[in-house]
């Protein structure tokens, strides 16, 4: 049989993706914070399966005394590709260009230094110099591409935005009438707006769930409120899952997020959902949850009060929201990554 020249182009291309080397480099792990290792997981066990040599190389040196260390013990494990999963931007310095990745999730820790100076060694270590640096940015919002643009306009050409898959299973249940309308809250750090959802349901006879660490203030609002409120500290990934689908509403008006996974994961799992007006809780959700101004208590109120209320809007916004999480399913994003693999390969 005679083949064609751009058919055994395509088989050349397929036998070098087959056989590339995709080395991760993930930072050490020194809390229960596990979201970028959760999500990239998902693409790791994706590439596996669709035959890529998958490697991890976890930070061995923590600490910014030894960054040095670490950036040397990354060049010596390098790949064919090198892909930097989040949060150690430095990583790629001394690696080689060509083949270098780097996600990026968000921009939160510019605004955590106060002082002028902590805050433009910080964007020149964990943002400029890696983006002078890596061959390509991804980034897992058009929130985080666009918070970078406003600092390094000049960047926008290495940028890809590819977002975060799915971590679970999807599994659409029809929502039910529970004896008490049941809220899920996802996180309780400071932008994640607990004291405002706490406000708002604080007459309310309804039972709220709170997943994570409460403040002081925090817990002095669950004890004034009439709601039944019950908080699980850490909790395993099935745990949490349990958690969507058995709640009537995930309410998540959260103040910042770079791209806001709580969403997708209770959309997937049959569970409404309450978020921000604002990006990247806006796109996200897709069109398929009841959007708020975080910064209002009464409209936050609002749109629960309207979830209790109107069960057929409650079985709309399931039904929406469970198409809308389709969108992240871990096949599809691997699919960009392999792309944008080909591209670093090939480019």
């Amino acid at each position: 049989m005679i083949l064609t020249r751009g058919y055994l182009s395509i088989l050349i291309i397929i036998e070098i993706c087959i056989n590339m080397r995709i080395h991760f480099f993930d930072r050490h792990i020194i809390s229960d914070t596990i979201s970028i290792e959760k999500v990239f997981s998902v693409i790791k066990n994706c590439l596996d399966k669709e035959g890529f040599e998958v490697k991890t190389f976890m930070n061995p040196y923590p600490g910014l005394s030894q960054m040095f260390k670490a950036m040397l013990f990354f060049k010596r494990n390098q790949g064919d590709i090198n892909h930097i999963s989040g949060d150690i931007h430095w990583a790629c310095l001394l690696l080689n260009s060509n083949k270098t990745i780097l996600t990026i999730h968000d921009l939160v820790g510019i605004g955590n230094y106060s002082s002028k100076l902590k805050k433009f060694l910080y964007k020149l270590i964990w943002l400029y110099f890696p983006l002078k640096k890596a061959k390509f940015i991804t980034v897992i919002s058009e929130k985080t591409e666009q918070e970078i643009l406003n600092y390094y306009p000049w960047a926008k050409s290495k940028i890809r935005v590819i977002h975060n898959p799915l971590t679970n299973e999807p599994f659409f249940r029809e929502p039910v009438e529970n004896d008490k309308f049941k809220i899920l809250i996802v996180g309780t750090r400071q932008n994640k707006n607990v004291e405002r959802i706490l406000e708002a349901v604080k007459d309310l006879d309804i039972e709220v769930l709170i997943v994570g660490e409460t403040t002081s203030e925090q817990n002095q609002k669950i004890k004034t409120n009439k709601s039944l409120t019950f908080v699980k500290g850490f909790i395993t990934d099935e745990e949490l899952v349990a958690l969507y689908r058995t709640c009537d509403v995930l309410c998540f008006p959260s103040l910042y997020e770079g791209f806001g996974m709580p969403i997708i994961e209770a959309q997937s799992n049959g569970c409404a959902v309450i978020t921000s007006d604002m990006e990247p809780m806006r796109s996200v959700s897709g069109n398929s949850a009841l959007l708020v101004d975080p910064y209002s208590v009464e409209d936050i109120r609002e749109k629960i009060l309207i979830l209790i209320h109107d069960f057929e809007k409650r079985k709309e916004m399931v039904a929406n929201g469970y198409e809308n999480a389709k969108r992240f399913l871990p096949e599809e994003i691997t699919r960009q990554y392999i792309e944008l693999y080909k591209e670093v390969l090939h480019g």
